[in-house]
């Protein structure tokens, strides 16, 4: 039985959602591995010089009708280059035991109940559905970081925006400036990291020329999120070939700033990983760094860095349906290396999620492909937890999210399997994991809900919960949604964000969104939203409001 809930504009789904997944230590064969692929592989060196404020220039201004047939035609290739990969056949897919759903029963101390899921803020961006701050998409995919109350918010295709009240308003960040010559529009996937140690907020966006055959990453340094932009890195990993470095994203570990590129062209080019020196990024100085581009025997494959690393980054994709191949870079080491795990089989076919009040399917086929668009890592407690978007198998009629759990051991490559968690909804698919760490290690989930297989299903929107010894897995997770939605898109984009919440790092913070009352841009229902555990609730209220120095 589910039970609906409002509270402070909040819709909580509570109940037994998980209903499958696979638990305890792995004792499977030995990997498998191609013998064509290395275990090991060395970087290069690179330097990122930035180009400081004071020489931005306007960037070149586009219709939002143009804009929109660019992003059609770049979705267009990259659903192409995925197609010519084999996906699994789910024959080969073997229905996994029940787990029992989790049952938490806490006991109730001062600050409330300690295994509560708090959802904080969650506040409506206003800006998001219009052209105010730039230019908006019905594709809203927001991104935000914060710095207590100062929140830093962007989307695609290219506005940004920032609060300085934790989104009770919000004002215009001002717009991209132009990219180098042979990528100078700012474009979209926008992505939006903070580093609290720095207390530097780096976001990213993706930099195209007009025909999009050729594109760069720009990373910029902002040290005052109600300011400006202090200044910005263009990262061209192909300078001597029209190459477009596809779905950036960010991350960081002790001493780097990360991002990655799915490098596509007249083909597909490999997974690419760029890391540059965090301390001269904050300063605006030259910044050295490390590069590595993978290709792989099986086909395409993308790679997103992990959240939560601390001297050793991990990120991961899935090499066949029942191994994962999971990559670890440490901060003093040129050498990336990387473990072959064995896991159950895993479906990957084009999944049916229609529904809300116009019945349409919001999952395409690169949300539920081994190519990974839907891959996330996170690492925390002497763990690596791999997460992806599957179709319906093993007993679970819907698509859903297989993990993997992994214990580090003695070296940082080697991988334990300790469980398999599956996110489960008996009614409704679940897919587009997102994932952070917070400073204790849990991982904070934002994941796309909604539709169903054979349709009918609820409006997709995206939900939050947490895994953590509350809700440890493999099944009984507990999610709630923050965004109200009506109708289905047909297409829901993945570039929601969850961060650690600064400066109370046992919280986190999120984006989402759904469709509310249409499909148009003015009915995006584009969310801020900041939630944890109710024992560190305190933590929480005490240091939201806190105005970081300048």
């Amino acid at each position: 039985m589910y039970r609906w809930q409002h509270r402070s504009g909040v819709v909580l789904l509570t109940g037994a959602l998980v209903l499958a997944g696979v638990a305890g230590e792995y004792a499977g064969a030995a990997p498998r591995v191609d013998p064509k692929v290395e275990p090991s592989a060395m970087s290069t060196s690179t330097v990122a010089t930035p180009v400081m404020a004071r020489d931005f220039k306007p960037s070149r201004q586009l219709s939002a009708q143009t804009l929109a047939q660019m992003r059609d035609k770049l979705d267009a290739k990259r659903r192409d280059l995925a197609d010519r990969v084999a996906q699994p056949d789910t024959a080969a897919v073997q229905a996994a035991p029940n787990a029992a759903a989790s049952s938490v029963v806490p006991s109730t101390q001062f600050h409330g109940t300690p295994g509560a899921l708090v959802v904080g803020r969650n506040v409506q961006n206003t800006l998001a559905d219009e052209h105010t701050c730039g230019s908006a998409s019905v594709l809203a995919e927001p991104a935000a970081a914060n710095e207590g109350p100062h929140v830093y918010y962007t989307g695609n295709l290219r506005h940004q925006d920032f609060s300085t009240n934790g989104g009770t308003t919000w004002a215009c960040a001002g717009a991209y400036p132009a990219g180098p010559a042979a990528a100078p529009i700012p474009f979209g996937d926008t992505d939006v990291i903070y580093d609290h140690s720095r207390g530097v907020t780096f976001h990213s966006v993706l930099y195209v020329n007009g025909s999009l055959t050729d594109g760069v990453i720009g990373i910029f340094v902002r040290r005052n999120i109600p300011v400006f932009n202090n200044c910005v890195y263009f990262i061209d990993l192909d300078p001597a070939a029209a190459v477009v470095p596809d779905y950036p994203k960010l991350a960081l570990s002790n001493n780097f700033v990360y991002t990655n590129a799915n490098r596509v062209g007249a083909g597909w080019f490999g997974a690419t990983i760029r890391r540059h020196n965090a301390d001269q990024m904050a300063d605006c100085a030259a910044a050295s760094g490390n590069n590595i581009n993978f290709t792989n025997p099986g086909g395409q494959r993308i790679l997103v860095p992990g959240h939560g690393a601390r001297d050793v980054m991990y990120f991961a994709w899935v090499n066949t349906a029942s191994q994962w191949r999971v990559f670890s870079w440490a901060d003093n080491s040129g050498v990336v290396l990387s473990t072959f795990i064995n896991v159950s089989a895993m479906s990957f076919l084009n999944a049916d999620c229609r529904g809300g009040t116009n019945n349409v399917d919001w999952s395409t086929s690169l949300n539920t492909s081994i190519v990974g668009f839907s891959v996330r890592t996170a690492v925390g407690n002497g763990f690596v937890h791999v997460w992806t978007a599957v179709s319906p198998s093993g007993g679970a009629t819907h698509a859903h999210i297989r993990g993997a759990m992994l214990r580090i051991g003695a070296s940082q490559d080697a991988l334990t399997l300790v469980q398999q968690p599956v996110i489960f909804f008996a009614d409704r698919c679940a897919g587009l994991p997102n994932v952070g760490a917070n400073d204790r290690g849990d991982q904070g989930l934002a994941i796309a809900l909604g539709g169903a297989n054979g349709g009918g299903g609820p409006a997709v929107t995206t939900a939050v919960g947490i895994k953590d010894e509350f809700n440890p897995g493999p099944g009984g997770f507990f999610f709630s949604i923050i965004a109200a939605a009506t109708h289905n898109p047909s297409r829901y984009g993945d570039y929601f964000t969850v961060r650690r919440q600064a400066p109370c790092g046992e919280f986190f913070t999120t984006t989402g969104y759904g469709f509310n009352g249409g499909t148009a841009l003015a009915n995006i229902n584009a969310r801020y939203a900041e939630f944890g555990r109710g024992r560190d609730n305190q933590c929480y209220l005490a240091w939201r409001n806190a105005v970081p120095a300048t």
